[in-house]
């Protein structure tokens, strides 16, 4: 290969030429890398990747994926990768949280490996916090927004055919400071089915979740989200783009998209992940028609459903969502605190969430999955406690429900509820990607707007949320190691649990320190580098 040279084009940009003889480097890596404590027990395919992919695949590279969740020894591999031909770049697509430690890590090796080798960040984090990253030496360029295009013209400069400048949504380092262009995000990217390129993952039957005989395929059956909440990054996210925040997919298209993967790779369970499928729900009737007049073997899962949705929802609705195969519903209760729901634009009331779960609990088959936080700016210990009250009233009213470990407020830039935090009480993001990668449930909450005894009673609702559903039970068989322990653990403690929740007792919470050091053994323990 003829020796790279740098030129000057226009005022801003450096982009590759090649001398004498033009040989394109065609390999190019995506790696996933590991994901926090739930990667013990949810693994779901890293379709981030395969859209990040779609163009560059119909290009003619070769593109090879590295899951780390599921390979052993992910430096050894990547090695192999990077020896046996040349390699264009090296992408990583990240999450905010522990994600970014391991990034890190997969970074430093690649440089290590092949110093010249550019490596490429993209993703949820990429998309909202690009400077940040662009601390890290080991990483070259960053992709915000919608990947698929934009990653394939920064390939295009890579090779030296388009000046790096014309890459919307990148950032890189230059004459020592970050530039940046502009994200094209003012459409949904919609990429067809028939061009998302399954055939770069070799085995499917690693993923799904752990201890349950499924092979679960992500999809989406809608884009976007019209709703408005005031701690959610969509609608800052959708901002820019024109027209409709919500748009249904075209429901034979959906089927058809379900029906070869079914087909192609023996999908038996199918995860929506839209930011909400209900919006309309004669679009989910239409899907679920079709899936049964092709009578596909397939089950359905969704991502979200939203409190003032499902009271729309008939008993004859949530009846025919439960013999298509549907088995859960994610949904945001939030909190027990009508003024927090006010708050945060929920557009119901605990008693609405208290009416739609007694309604659920009518369908049994249904498990209604709630997830709730903590801590909003200007909550206080009592509302807090009532957000207690209501996850018990949850339990009580609905054996079969499961309540999500709370989640504990992060103002995320671009959402209401980050202004207020950062007028009101000086909130600053994190400024380095080690705070960065700390951004766990688990993790300390920043305390700028409530007393200490709230992140005690924080503590309290995480550690009790494991337990006070029976979940272990209900999402598990016991057949593997780990979900043999927390049975037997869930045996113990629960009672425990409860009683704590129930009455608050936040003193010598030792089991919160014990979970500290096992989510983090755990999470180390998937390590596959």
């Amino acid at each position: 290969m003829a020796p790279i040279a740098y030129s000057t084009v226009g005022k801003s940009f450096n982009y590759l030429i090649f001398h004498k003889v033009k040989m394109d480097r065609q390999r190019i890596i995506l790696i996933y890398p590991e994901q926090g404590f739930s990667g013990n027990y949810v693994r779901h395919m890293p379709l981030s990747l395969l859209y990040a992919a779609a163009e560059v695949v119909k290009a003619g590279f070769d593109v090879q994926i590295l899951d780390t969740r599921v390979v052993q020894d992910w430096a050894i591999r990547l090695a192999r990768l990077l020896r046996e031909q040349p390699t264009l770049c090296v992408g990583i697509s990240v999450m905010s949280g522990r994600p970014i430690a391991n990034a890190i890590a997969i970074g430093r090796k690649v440089k290590a490996l092949a110093p010249n080798v550019p490596v490429v960040w993209g993703g949820p984090h990429a998309t909202f916090y690009p400077a940040s990253i662009l601390e890290e030496p080991s990483c070259d360029y960053v992709v915000s927004g919608y990947a698929s295009s934009s990653f394939h013209k920064l390939a295009q400069a890579l090779n030296g055919h388009l000046p790096v400048d014309l890459v919307p949504g990148l950032s890189w380092r230059q004459d020592g400071e970050v530039r940046q262009t502009q994200a094209e995000d003012k459409k949904f990217e919609s990429i067809p089915w028939q061009d998302v390129p399954y055939h770069l993952i070799e085995d499917y039957s690693v993923y799904g979740q752990v201890d349950q005989d499924r092979r679960i395929f992500s999809m989406y059956s809608a884009l976007g989200c019209p709703y408005k909440c005031s701690f959610c990054s969509s609608p800052a996210q959708y901002a820019p783009i024109e027209g409709k925040k919500w748009v249904p997919l075209d429901a034979k298209d959906v089927v058809d998209h379900i029906q070869f993967v079914v087909e192609r790779y023996q999908a038996n369970y199918i995860y929506f992940i839209d930011d909400d499928s209900f919006p309309k729900l004669d679009h989910v009737r239409l899907v679920i028609e079709e899936i049964r007049r092709r009578e596909l073997p397939v089950r359905l899962g969704f991502r979200g459903a939203r409190i003032n949705e499902i009271k729309r929802m008939s008993d004859d609705f949530l009846t025919m969502l439960a013999e298509a195969g549907t088995d859960i519903l994610h949904i945001g209760a939030e909190s027990g605190s009508d003024r927090i729901l006010k708050l945060i634009r929920k557009d119901c009331t605990a008693e609405d969430i208290v009416e739609i779960n007694q309604k659920l609990a009518r369908h049994p088959e249904i498990t209604a999955a709630y997830n709730f936080l903590m801590g909003v700016p200007t909550e206080t210990l009592d509302e807090l406690k009532l957000t207690r009250d209501l996850m018990l009233q949850l339990v009580r009213d609905h054996p079969n429900c499961i309540i999500f470990p709370p989640n504990k407020f992060r103002p995320l830039p671009g959402t209401e509820l980050y202004d207020v935090a950062a007028r009101e009480w000086g909130y600053r993001m994190p400024e380095s990607l080690a705070e960065w990668a700390n951004i766990e449930v688990e993790a300390k909450a920043n305390s700028n707007w409530y007393p200490p005894g709230m992140e005690r009673f924080f503590n309290l609702m995480l550690i009790s949320s494991y337990f006070i559903d029976n979940k272990v039970m209900k999402v598990s068989r016991g057949k593997t190691a780990f979900f043999k322990f927390a049975r037997i653990l869930n045996f113990l403690y629960r009672p425990i649990a409860l009683f704590r929740l129930r009455y608050g007792i936040t003193f010598a919470l030792v089991e919160y320190t014990g979970y500290r050091l096992l989510t983090r053994l755990l999470s180390r323990s998937g390590s596959g580098g």
